[in-house]
């Protein structure tokens, strides 16, 4: 008799979108006309149909990064505490499921 491993449905799948498009740095303008801060792309994750970017500020060498939902030519952060940890647990998933 066979064993089968049963493996549950990732919460999210990894894409390139923004790399594909901007390479690895993406250069975010303030709406409010204030300046420019250019990211460096860490991770991108879709999870339920929504796209989002792991962003880091470029030449920033501390571990802070920021989560952000993607849309069409619109970044904006995450700031639903649900939403967040539903990224942040799909992204980990994707990081870590391998390794164990």
């Amino acid at each position: 008799m066979r064993r089968m491993d049963h493996q549950e449905p990732r919460l999210g799948k990894e894409v390139h979108t923004l790399r594909n498009a901007y390479g690895p740095e993406l250069v975010l303008v303030d709406e409010d006309g204030g300046g420019e801060t250019v990211y460096r792309i860490v991770h991108e994750v879709e999870v339920d149909g929504e796209h989002y970017a792991v962003l880091q500020e470029a030449g920033n060498h501390e571990e802070d990064a920021y989560l952000f939902r993607v849309g069409h030519e619109r970044v904006e952060p995450v700031e639903d505490d649900a939403e967040w940890e539903k990224v942040a647990e799909a992204i980990d998933e994707l990081l870590y499921f391998d390794e164990q």
